[in-house]
């Protein structure tokens, strides 16, 4: 997997279908990067690989430059997203472990429903959308709460119920560590990112030592140019970038208007990527 040395381009490495938390189909989203002219396209659903098939065939119809991926959500401390670029979805180990965690995830919706209820709001199963069973993500409790007019905005949903210690403690899931994600993202062919690290809580100095950690089990790349990181953030991280010899990746983070209303489809760059 060469670098693209300096060209402009448009781009999305870091999108989310049905499949996971997102609001379009896998086909719906190929179909939008061939309207959006982007030069690469990636789909990363959340810890699963259900969605890269229907991709896959649609890229075909539509001649979309199509990269599989995926988004595992780790922790070290903090929660870590690494993202698998260029993975094979039929790796034995890979199945088995989205397998695990679609379990895992399925498991923590029913404890988040729990938990709200007994904050005294009656959620159950059937509010949820049937179409997003492999998945759920607190995109979809944020979604209810707002259309049932417990919160005004989805950030609100996350601030008073969705991401609060008392939620954490009632609803966490295990999850690997991202030295564990690399290795199953290599073990299927794949090159690792760590993902949006400009949402990290932690400072610059430890981010610093994380990627110095994370390249020792092998970290492949960044994700640099994301749609949230300011332009100093993009300069810092691609310096680290090039001081560790790692790819530079690219992406918004896309749900759909209805999940991530402020996130756009597709990115354009001028500089080197993955």
């Amino acid at each position: 997997m060469e670098a693209i040395k300096e060209v402009s381009m448009r781009v999305d490495l870091h999108t989310h279908s049905t499949a996971s938390d997102g609001q379009y189909r896998p086909r719906e989203l190929v179909k939008m990067a061939k309207e959006h002219n982007l030069s690469l396209y990636a789909l990363t659903d959340h810890d699963t690989i259900d969605g890269i098939a229907e991709a896959r065939l649609a890229a075909l119809q539509y001649d979309v430059n199509f990269i599989p991926g995926i988004e595992i959500s780790t922790q070290l401390g903090e929660e870590i997203h690494i993202l698998g670029l260029r993975i094979d979805e039929t790796t034995p180990a890979l199945i088995q472990a989205c397998e695990e965690y679609k379990k895992s995830r399925l498991s923590r919706g029913q404890r988040i429903i729990d938990y709200l209820n007994s904050l005294g709001i009656p959620i159950t199963r059937n509010d949820l959308p049937e179409k997003n069973d492999g998945s759920l993500g607190r995109p979809h409790f944020a979604q209810y709460l707002q259309q049932n007019g417990f919160v005004r905005t989805r950030q609100e949903a996350f601030d008073r119920y969705l991401n609060t210690p008392a939620f954490h403690a009632a609803t966490d899931r295990k999850k690997p560590t991202p030295q564990e994600a690399i290795s199953l993202i290599h073990s299927a062919g794949g090159k690792a990112f760590l993902a949006h690290p400009g949402l990290l809580k932690m400072g610059k100095r430890w981010q610093e030592s994380l990627i110095v950690e994370l390249c020792e089990a092998g970290l492949d790349g960044l994700e640099v140019y994301y749609f949230k990181h300011t332009k100093n953030q993009v300069a810092f991280y691609r310096r680290l970038a090039i001081q560790n010899h790692l790819l530079c990746s690219c992406g918004s983070d896309f749900h759909g208007e209805s999940v991530k209303p402020d996130v756009p489809f597709g990115m354009e760059i001028d500089a080197d990527i993955l």
